[in-house]
């Protein structure tokens, strides 16, 4: 196995898992926040999903940000949402969100989430595949090309699958507070 094919394989593995979390989940599960100032299950997809789309279409491939999965495939027109210039460094992908721009990423049901989650990993996963051999380890074309589609991955992958443990964490807490409210309000 390649290296891209292993990163490919991540990528599929951690994309199922992810749908195998959410899919059937009502859109309060979906929102539900254990406190005012956490991520909902929700907003949690939604920034896995913004951060590799933009890792395909700005980072590996250098084109702007309207050629995202997000503004090309009609879930910016869908839900009158547009991230861009929102959070750090104008990525809109949640990271440096306030708690109000937080508030205002638009609620969508498990088949808009899983969706564009298959939308955007599928883009990476034939990005990474179309890469010739060996540019897996040269600058990016987008971002200043500092850094290598490799090191990009490596930053980025991880923090997806720590975000599925973040999902079972929620679902987990939700259920507790369903089945034990007085028990989870004598936490809060």
């Amino acid at each position: 196995m390649t290296d891209v094919e292993l990163i490919v394989d991540w990528v599929q593995a951690m994309a199922a898992d992810m749908r195998g979390e959410i899919e059937g989940m009502s859109p309060e599960e979906l929102a539900w926040q254990p406190d005012p100032e956490a991520n909902s299950i929700g907003v949690t997809v939604w920034h896995v999903c913004r951060w590799l789309d933009l890792l395909t279409v700005q980072i590996l491939e250098g084109r702007p940000a309207e050629e995202e999965q997000w503004h090309t495939r009609g879930s910016r027109e869908q839900t009158g949402y547009d991230p861009r210039g929102i959070g750090l460094r104008g990525f809109g992908a949640i990271s440096g969100y306030t708690l109000e721009e937080v508030a205002a990423v638009p609620s969508l049901t498990a088949t808009e989430h899983t969706t564009y989650l298959t939308q955007v990993c599928d883009a990476l996963c034939e990005r990474l595949n179309a890469m010739p051999e060996g540019d897996l380890h040269q600058p990016t074309l987008g971002l200043g090309g500092k850094r290598t589609p490799y090191q990009w991955v490596k930053i980025l992958l991880p923090g997806c699958f720590g975000h599925l443990g973040e999902i079972a964490a929620l679902k987990a807490m939700r259920s507790r507070e369903t089945y034990y409210p007085r028990a989870v309000a004598a936490l809060s």
